[in-house]
């Protein structure tokens, strides 16, 4: 596997979980995935930022890994097996990713507490942008009209397209210029979410604020001595 795919998987699940196993997973896959379906709480709970803007304790912390751990342990054996096999390799951590994300999301409610899990939710609709407009919980809140609908999933869609294609691109790059490529990503995310909030009416666009709640700078964390 060349080195800056390795690189990439590392970014997003950066502390998540520790195992071998990790050197055997397509993560171009996984990220692609991510960056196109949003960031899900398992992640957000990973980064430092993120965790001292919520006030995560040490206990929490170890409650949220000991589930991560618990699924990817489950899914180790089948990875195993399909060593060799980039496209069901893909699958696989896509249903981990998706496993992951539903395990977590259940167990929230006993592990953080519900200032907690506000302002979490919070920085997942600002850091998923225009993503988030897919979410059920806020269309109702936000009460999308079909023809809004059709626009932000217009939008939406133009937008995963030149995500794939900015990775297409990235993967003839150098290790050094994948963080450029990832800055583009969220650079073009931002603009597309703008278009979506300028389809929202006044009162509309004040609910969507109050969802997005006190701006916070969401980075994505490079773990250092990682070279190409």
């Amino acid at each position: 596997m060349r080195p800056h795919l390795k690189w990439l998987l590392t970014v997003v699940f950066a502390g998540l979980i520790v195992s071998p196993a990790l050197g055997q997973l397509p993560r171009l896959a996984s990220l692609k995935f991510i960056l196109e379906n949003g960031v899900d709480k398992p992640i957000l709970l990973v980064n430092a930022g993120v965790k001292k803007e919520i006030k995560l304790t040490d206990k929490q912390d170890k409650q949220v890994r000991k589930i991560v751990q618990e699924v990817f342990e489950k899914y180790q054996p089948k990875l195993r097996e399909a060593k060799g096999d980039p496209e069901k390799q893909g699958k696989l951590m896509v249903e981990f990713t998706k496993e992951t994300r539903d395990r977590v999301n259940e167990e929230l409610p006993k592990i953080l507490s519900a200032e907690q899990r506000k302002r979490l939710d919070q920085i997942q609709i600002q850091v998923n942008g225009i993503g988030s407009f897919r979410r059920p919980d806020v269309q109702q809140k936000l009460n999308l009209t079909i023809k809004q609908g059709l626009e932000i999933a217009k939008i939406g869609n133009g937008l995963q397209q030149n995500i794939a294609a900015v990775l297409k691109d990235a993967l003839r790059m150098p290790l050094r210029k994948m963080e450029a490529a990832l800055h583009k990503i969220k650079e073009m995310k931002e603009a597309a979410t703008r278009k979506a909030v300028e389809t929202l009416t006044k009162a509309q666009q004040k609910t969507w604020q109050e969802m997005n709640g006190e701006k916070f700078d969401f980075r994505l964390q490079i773990p250092r001595g990682v070279q190409p």
